[in-house]
């Protein structure tokens, strides 16, 4: 049996020790180096849309809708909380996700201590999964980080968990491993590979070898095995109930092979080594690494590879694990929409879901050297005292990498500020604030704050509608403005117009009463092609009450005001008429009218100004 200690040494004594303090300052430089990228980033693209469905009250509904394909739960659970208690805060997100990687960073060096204890080992370790610039993404990017933090957490507790029951035999160990297996998949649908990587650690921990290791593995746990199986099933189940997937063409094979090239040979293997260093920046998210870091990074791997097995077959563990691991996320990410194109496996924050494992799998590998059998000495070493430092040697590989993930985060952290988002809504935030009596058109968001692809979710009011000056869009309005390319408020202006038919009445135009409803013709029908327009009309009145519109199937009520005015509404269809009506005030006994001038229907432009 193994011997009982109190139960918080495990957790104290990994930090008690040299190497523990390194770790410390590891953690340490990475919380203050993201945490100023991160306070020169702001939200963009899928943040708004997240943060504009978390403006609901918290229902089962809220956590549980299909979000493009995906289910997370846990996601929609931060998305309310910062909609409801931190709208388009931004400090906000610095905080949380500084804190979540510091949670993520201690639990890896926990894993790391149980895999390798008193090693220096750990210290390069540690530091690659830290400071992996394919982590920059899903970390620098909300709507990726409460998906990419949260699951690196479960995924690294659950391996915790798992090693404190191999090494301690604690029965609390393996029924923790399948909550935190649970609580990964509330995030993010990766969670289904945990199994991948507690079963390479079981078989790595295994006293047979080769596959005789595998069937030990399996008998020892099997109710944990059969536990994780009957989770996945359900798991599987619910998912295509809730948010079934929809498949793209798989496109040719040729296409398939570039995809897999692309996200294997030019994206993961040099970012596992800090890379690419020196890459072309498409857009804000897709790299193109120069030719010499992919070759550098593929002989540094190589050599490593070889060098290992060559010492111990048992390293080949950790190798499989990071070989299967990898193609499995690319089937898990790519399976039926490789018709997404070969592209998109550039894009680093797809295999940044691969960090938390690689140094898990590292570990497994230098494990397994440190493990096997010292090799008879053919010559004296050469090298002095110093230089053959375990320490000196943990200390200066983590530095090397230290330099080539800086090398790398300074090449590509500009276009990771999101500068154009955050202007634009801080501008528009301004101009709330400085007239905070408008109603707002609620038109389309500039592409580079949230891409067409959004379709009818890419609006201005999916980008501030949750914001502290509770701005208002759509209604009737004597003061409706439009929201230009900057995120300044504009008049309007109205082209491909219609307008009404010239009245008989020269005097007053449309007499509208409370007694019936007045047509008004136009001078054409208008379409609108479901596009919103904008009807414009001009009136005068004493009266008070309001005015109700009828376009079509669509009702307005404009509250009246004294005098000349005009009033914009939105409206849409098809159009040829309207119908007006004067809802008189009670309070006043003798009947009022209001004269209608005119009235536009056209599709509205911001009109240019300084």
């Amino acid at each position: 049996m193994p011997e009982r200690t109190a139960w918080w040494r495990p957790l104290s004594a990994p930090w008690t020790s040299w190497p523990g303090v390194v770790a410390l300052v590891l953690i340490l430089g990475q919380g203050v180096w993201r945490g100023v990228l991160l306070a020169r980033g702001y939200f963009t693209q899928d943040d708004f849309l997240m943060l504009r469905l978390g403006d609901e009250p918290l229902t089962a509904g809220l956590l549980t809708q299909d979000y493009s394909g995906h289910f997370f739960p846990g996601g929609f659970l931060f998305a309310w909380a910062h909609a409801h208690f931190a709208p388009l805060d931004w400090g906000a997100v610095v905080v949380e996700t500084v804190v979540l990687q510091a949670v993520a960073a201690a639990l890896l060096w926990l894993v790391l201590t149980r895999l390798l204890p008193g090693s220096w080992a750990r210290v390069p370790l540690l530091a690659v999964g830290l400071l992996c610039p394919l982590a920059l993404w899903p970390t620098l990017w909300w709507a990726v980080a409460i998906q990419f933090l949260p699951i690196s957490i479960c995924l690294l507790l659950a391996v915790w968990a798992l090693l404190v029951h191999l090494h301690d035999d604690r029965w609390w160990a393996l029924p923790l491993v399948v909550v935190a297996t649970v609580a990964g998949l509330l995030f993010q649908e990766r969670a289904a590979l945990f199994p991948v990587v507690l079963g390479a650690v079981a078989c790595a921990h295994a006293s047979a070898r080769g596959p005789r290791a595998v069937m030990e593995a399996l008998r020892a746990r099997w109710r944990l095995w059969a536990s994780l199986v009957v989770l996945l099933v359900g798991y599987v189940v619910l998912h295509r109930a809730v948010a079934p997937i929809a498949t793209t063409s798989a496109g040719s094979g040729g296409d398939t092979a570039e995809l897999l090239g692309n996200f294997v040979v030019r994206n993961a293997v040099p970012g596992f080594v800090g890379g690419p260093w020196g890459p072309e920046v498409v857009g804000d998210s897709l790299l193109v690494p120069p030719a010499y870091a992919v070759v550098l990074a593929w002989i540094a791997v190589a050599v490593a590879v070889v060098w290992t097995l060559r010492r111990t077959r048992a390293a080949g563990w950790g190798w499989l694990l990071l070989l299967v691991y990898t193609l499995l996320d690319v089937v898990l990410l790519f399976g039926g929409r490789t018709g997404m194109g070969p592209t998109f496996g550039l894009i680093p924050r797809y295999a940044a879901d691969i960090v938390p494992v690689l140094p898990v799998a590292l570990a497994l590998v230098v494990r397994a050297v440190l493990a096997a059998p010292a090799r008879p000495e053919t010559r004296p070493a050469r090298l002095p005292a110093l230089l053959r430092s375990p320490a000196l040697v943990a200390c200066g590989l983590a530095l090397a990498y230290v330099v080539s993930a800086a090398v790398t985060t300074t090449q590509v952290s500009s276009s990771l500020e999101n500068r154009v988002d955050r202007d634009y809504v801080e501008t528009l935030r301004a101009e709330l604030r400085a007239q905070p009596e408008v109603v707002l058109f609620d038109g389309g968001a500039p592409d580079d704050v949230m891409i067409n692809w959004f379709g009818t979710d890419a609006t201005v009011s999916t980008l501030v509608g949750i914001a502290p000056e509770s701005p208002v869009f759509d209604l009737p309005s004597h003061s409706m403005r439009m929201v230009d390319a900057e995120g300044r408020l504009r008049p309007m202006d109205l082209v491909a117009t219609v307008t009404s038919r010239t009245p008989d009445d020269e005097s007053c135009g449309y007499a509208v009463t409370s007694q019936r409803p007045t047509p008004v013709p136009l001078e054409d029908t208008i379409d609108g092609d479901g596009e919103r327009m904008v009807l414009r009309v001009g009136y005068y009145t004493a009266a008070r009450g309001s005015l109700l519109v009828e376009a079509g199937e669509q009702e307005r009520v404009v509250p009246l005001r004294d005098g000349l005015n005009v009033v914009d509404m939105v409206v849409t269809g098809r159009l040829d008429s309207l119908s007006l009506q004067l809802r008189q005030d009670e309070r006043r006994d003798e009947p009022g009218t209001v004269c209608v001038a005119s009235a536009t229907i056209g599709f509205p432009v911001a009109r240019g100004g300084s």
